[in-house]
């Protein structure tokens, strides 16, 4: 038996050079307008290729598809989950039955512009880099850095949102405002469909992994996150934490998670 090890991206398995701290040795995985963005470290590259050779492997992320695509992770997969589980990519191609109930669910929420328009009442604000949409689902504002954010705002902003139907997630210097129905887990519950996969592992530092870790332990896997980020700075005890923070906590993360899925499929 296989298991499906769904794996969220950014601050998890692949580090900016501001977030990766005392990494050590790293491999460029993503160049944007030429330049170096994002890395992991040399022995993650080798942990991911070694877990995705042994068990279906599948990143998960909040990034749109073109931003997704600009990554040469260490091995090919056959499935992938963007935009915060509203595109499903089968073989690269978009999964149509499921952008049609993500439509369905996106469009039972309070309309993105409304939502948007929240974030761009403070886009002229000194500490904001810049307002974006993502595949027409969700919105995220950038902070030139992550302490420049207002606590005040933030709090004003989650519980404006919060009865709109909404959750705000804070990933380093971004802010995410993404509709409740939405996520990775509904998508990964869609792809153990497709697969035959009968057992979910998971690996996530953000309240919008929150959803998928918990899943992938109710349904008798297993879950992990690094000793950094949202869930860890709400010390959230769901899941097994590395040992080691930044980037180096990825090869780590992903040689724990390949032991549990040969452990629980075997």
């Amino acid at each position: 038996m296989t298991a499906l090890v769904a794996v969220d991206l950014d601050q998890t398995v692949l580090y900016s050079r501001r977030s990766a701290g005392d990494a050590g040795p790293c491999v460029v995985v993503e160049h944007l307008d030429g330049a170096p963005l994002s890395f992991m470290t040399a022995e993650a590259v080798t942990a991911y290729a070694e877990l995705a050779g042994r068990h279906l492997l599948v990143p998960v992320t909040t990034r749109t598809v073109e931003q997704y695509r600009r990554i040469a992770l260490p091995a090919p997969t056959p499935y992938a989950v963007c935009a915060n589980g509203g595109v499903l990519l089968r073989d690269g191609v978009v999964d149509l039955d499921w952008a049609g109930w993500v439509a369905a669910v996106v469009g039972a929420s309070t309309p993105l512009a409304a939502v948007e328009a929240r974030l761009r009442a403070v886009e002229d604000a000194p500490w904001v880099k810049l307002v974006r949409t993502a595949e027409q689902l969700f919105a995220y504002l950038v902070a030139q850095d992550r302490g420049a954010i207002p606590d005040a705002w933030l709090a004003g902003l989650v519980g404006e949102l919060g009865p709109l139907g909404w959750g705000v997630s804070v990933q380093g210097r971004k802010v995410y405002a993404v509709p409740d129905g939405l996520s990775k887990a509904a998508a990964v519950q869609r792809l153990a469909l497709l697969s035959g996969s009968t057992m979910v592992l998971a690996a996530g530092d953000s309240l919008l992994d929150r959803p998928l870790l918990e899943h992938a332990v109710a349904t008798g896997g297993a879950a992990v996150r690094p000793a950094h980020g949202e869930l860890h700075e709400l010390a959230y005890a769901g899941a097994h934490v590395t040992a080691a923070s930044g980037a180096r906590a990825a090869a780590e993360l992903l040689r724990w998670l390949a032991e549990r899925a040969d452990a629980l499929t075997r």
